[in-house]
């Protein structure tokens, strides 16, 4: 007997999850994660093979790409991508991508409005976790224009946000004023805002195409290489200002003016996907409203391109992760993840994986593993797999940086939710406060008032709640 409570209107995921968590008596997150599992008949399948967001869909009666449509941020971390954009949001053809970081918040700490939770708590009896306060940059809560309210501990979403009115912080009144007059910020909140409602992802390229058409026309450059004309990321710092920009993309709050920066101009020229809320930041500064934004991105350009059957549509992260999952052996590799061979065995030597299977009397995978995890010389290395020399350096000649990475993965696997490469962390409206010039895009160590504020808040969560 599992009790299904109905998710709210827009509820976060994890938010839903802790609702049933405590309906069911469940002391953990782990907890009631097999419970639904028993409940559902799947409690002997992994996390990889039946995902949380799977779990949770079932348990709320709806089928799973709708429940990840509504009610997580995956729609917008997914919004703008390079490949499998013929997959909508939620597809459990994508299922490595369900279990890594289905899940996965948008955004450094979870927002709530103090309204909101009064509301709530009139209307449904209880408060709870909405995904539109969960957009990167997002200062106030739409619906009543008063500053939102945060807490880092991510452990709050298991419990309503009305617990955590005593023991948040808040975005500064002074800061959400000024914010509120920045048109630019209003257009970047609403393009984001409708990027987190998508069904299906929008394909870099192609919106890349679009934005480069505008730049052109507001003369901005378009291309890598020698500045030589405006830059749209000087732009994007001009109409945003730095500080509020550290809390979607930290790289823009130090960068020097008329120095190319690739994770914002890019937009323009890389074919390759970078950070979602780059190219909404984009569209926001190159046109004049939002309406105008929307339709450039919904041009029949984009569109009928998104429409087109891809042939391997896998993100990096995904990439990466099967990769490690096949332990480099392409041939699995490429049976995990259910496209052609050869198109996966291309896109994994342009991301510098090399093939590790094992050949008759070599084995490379204990070869790489002698260089790069135990250290050992490059001959010695060579030997133990029972490879020449020259193959080793030929490999190591052609690894990319996540290599390393990928390698200490497979001989050292860790629990939790993925292990993709992050970018700079954002920065929350307090630590966006604190930080001056380069400690902006540095700002790694926690304001100490705060590690004991969330020791503090995690103990007493649960008795605060019950009471």
């Amino acid at each position: 007997m599992l009790i299904r409570p109905t998710p709210f209107p827009e509820e976060l995921d994890r938010g839903y999850l802790g609702r049933v968590m405590r309906k069911n008596g469940a002391d953990t997150e782990k907890d009631a994660e097999k419970l639904m599992a028993t409940w559902a008949g799947v409690a002997d399948k992994s996390r990889r093979e039946v995902s949380c967001l799977e779990l949770l869909s079932k348990v709320a009666g709806v089928d799973l790409p709708t429940f990840v449509r509504q009610h997580s941020t995956l729609p917008f971390r997914r919004a703008i991508i390079s490949y499998r954009s013929d997959l909508a949001h939620g597809s459990e053809q994508n299922r490595s991508l369900l279990w890594t970081s289905g899940m996965r918040l948008a955004r450094t700490g979870v927002y709530f409005c103090a309204e909101c939770v009064h509301e709530d708590q009139g209307f449904h009896g209880e408060s709870y976790w909405r995904r539109e306060h969960q957009i990167p940059g997002a200062l106030w809560c739409s619906k009543h224009m008063t500053p939102l309210k945060y807490t880092e501990n991510e452990s709050a979403l298991l419990f309503p946000p009305s617990v955590q009115l005593q023991n948040c912080l808040s975005v500064d009144q002074a800061w959400f004023e000024e914010s509120l007059q920045n048109k630019a910020i209003h257009r970047y909140i609403e393009i984001g805002s409708h990027l987190l409602a998508s069904t299906s992802p929008y394909i870099a390229s192609q919106v890349s195409a679009v934005l480069k058409a505008r730049a052109v026309e507001l003369g901005y450059q378009t291309r890598n290489g020698k500045v030589k004309l405006p830059l749209l990321s000087d732009a994007i710092i001009n109409a945003f200002g730095r500080k509020w920009l550290s809390l979607v993309l930290p790289v823009l709050t130090d960068k020097p003016k008329s120095v190319l920066l690739g994770h914002m101009d890019g937009v323009l020229y890389k074919k390759i996907a970078i950070y979602v809320g780059a190219y909404a930041l984009a569209f926001a500064v190159m046109y004049e409203n939002v309406d105008m934004a929307l339709n450039a991105l919904q041009s029949d350009l984009v569109v009928e391109k998104r429409t087109r059957r891809a042939s391997v549509q896998l993100t990096r992260e995904e990439l990466i992760n099967a990769y490690i999952q096949g332990r480099g052996n392409y041939s699995a590799i490429a049976a995990l993840m259910s496209p052609d061979s050869p198109t996966v065995s291309k896109r994994l030597k342009a991301a510098g994986l090399p093939n590790l299977v094992q050949k008759t009397k070599q084995n490379v995978f204990k070869a790489v593993v002698a260089f790069y995890i135990e250290e050992l010389s490059l001959s010695a290395s060579a030997a133990k797999g029972n490879i020449s020399i020259e193959t080793m350096e030929e490999l190591i000649r052609n690894v990319s940086s996540e290599f390393t990475q990928a390698i200490r993965a497979m001989c050292f696997p860790t629990s939790g939710r993925g292990s993709g490469i992050r970018r700079a962390k954002q920065l929350t409206p307090y630590e966006a406060s604190q930080a001056k010039g380069a400690v902006a895009t540095k700002f790694s160590h926690r304001i100490r008032s705060e590690q004991l504020r969330a020791l503090e808040l995690r103990k007493n969560m649960d008795t605060q709640y019950r009471a």
